[in-house]
């Protein structure tokens, strides 16, 4: 699985999955291979989507309510570097995602995904 550390908040210095705002006149598998591509320097094929989940990182006035779209595929180019507003980019082992402190319901949907990849 590929994942980042965030260097940004919310959830700086927590891993999650990459991605990222999507640009204007950008479809959503637009936004993840342009975001792949920034945060870990890898190149994407699409297969299919995990999930749409709204995320609600801070309570009371102002609160933004972030609407994620997650995504699944395979690398087809590119080497691993993290870049953006990332801090790390890793290959992790399925076995060991649960050892990693996480961006809350990172570590369901990527099993998800795992078992949809077969």
């Amino acid at each position: 699985m590929l994942l980042v550390r965030r260097a940004l908040p919310p959830y700086a210095g927590l891993w999650s999955l990459p991605g990222g705002k999507t640009e204007a006149n950008e479809t959503a598998r637009d936004t993840v291979r342009r975001e792949l591509k920034e945060e870990t320097g890898i190149e994407v094929e699409i297969e299919g989507v995990v999930d749409t989940v709204n995320i609600v990182p801070g309570e009371g006035d102002g609160a933004v309510t972030y609407r994620l779209t997650v995504f699944y595929g395979h690398p087809t180019g590119g080497s691993l570097k993290a870049g953006g507003d990332v801090e790390a980019a890793e290959w992790v082992h399925l076995d060991d995602v649960e050892e990693l402190p996480m961006t809350p319901g990172t570590a369901d949907l990527i099993w998800v995904a795992a078992l949809r990849r077969g």
